[in-house]
């Protein structure tokens, strides 16, 4: 299938704009709707929703603004799956959190270059992709573990959390609403916490293409090689819990785990706020943060 971008924007010499940018990124192909109002866009969002990986979203619109679009899509449980960038000329919080409230995955302040763009697009694209890829693969497994109450696993590499990701989410009574969030911490604990892949250097990682790389190159290095991230499952009458803890240093959980508008422009950064308010009823780290309990009422 023909996998596309929608760009909303009233302004045609910003749709141009786009096009030429895009055109410089590297990243898999995919065709171009174009619209120039809110209502427009949102018509051709329901017509090709199947095959949309990504909205490009203008904030400031006539005959339908850019929040009012926002939350006609929320309305529609398939619609708000799509990753939706907003562009603004405005980088006031409340407007930054009124977005992300209403679904927003990343921001663009205008003006941006074209390297900017590509990366938040590329990020976007790919956390989409990997959220379609593990519902999939969900639908089609078949669970070894189906009358489990306790188990515990351990994990090593990023091949092992996307398989145990699909496994566990066959546990949960949703399985479709924790896979991306279980794959998200399962992540985090061994490029964060194992690997010790900071924050910044993810950022420049994911610019220049080189984020999966480097994870290779680090769990080949000798003092990787015995570090494995350890998950337990125990399931009550009243709740699911799953445990991960990875053997790092921790870090300064508290301000990820909800969507920050200071971080609304990087690349990645999201993980931990998905799986905090989408996956999970209850996410809470433990110690210096290096251990997580992600919990589902039963």
């Amino acid at each position: 299938m023909d996998r596309k971008i929608l760009i909303i924007d009233d302004e045609p010499n910003n749709l141009e704009i786009i096009e030429g940018f895009l055109k410089l990124g590297e990243m898999p192909l995919h065709s171009l709707i174009k619209a120039n109002n809110g209502q427009d866009g949102f018509d051709a969002l329901v017509q090709n929703k199947h095959s949309i990986d990504l909205i490009l979203l203008d904030r400031m619109m006539p005959i339908m603004s850019g929040i009012d679009v926002l939350k006609k899509i929320n309305e529609d449980p398939e619609l708000k799956k799509i990753p939706v960038i907003m562009q603004t000329a405005s980088n006031e919080r409340e407007h930054l959190l009124e977005g992300f409230k209403l679904g927003v995955y990343h921001y663009l302040i205008k003006p941006y270059s074209p390297t900017i763009l590509n990366s938040i697009v590329k990020s976007a694209i790919e956390f989409y992709t990997k959220q379609r890829e593990l519902t999939a693969e969900v639908h089609n497994t078949k669970t070894l573990f189906k009358f489990v109450d306790e188990a515990v696993f351990k994990i090593r590499n990023l091949e092992d959390a996307n398989l145990m990701s699909v496994s566990l989410a066959r546990l949960f009574p949703n399985p479709d609403r924790v896979v991306l969030g279980i794959s998200e911490m399962l992540v985090n604990a061994i490029e964060h916490g194992n690997l010790m892949i900071l924050y910044q250097e993810k950022t420049q990682l994911n610019i220049n293409s080189q984020w999966q790389d480097e994870i290779e190159k680090r769990l080949k290095l000798p003092e990787n090689s015995q570090k494995y991230v350890t998950i337990s499952y125990l399931k009550n009458d009243k709740e699911i819990v799953l445990n991960i803890k990875d053997q790092g240093q921790g870090f300064e959980y508290n301000k990820y785990l909800e969507f920050d508008p200071m971080r609304s422009t990087d690349n990645h950064g999201r993980g931990i706020a998905f799986a905090n308010n989408l996956s999970f009823d209850r996410v809470e780290y433990l110690g210096c943060g290096n251990e997580v309990r992600c919990i589902v009422k039963n």
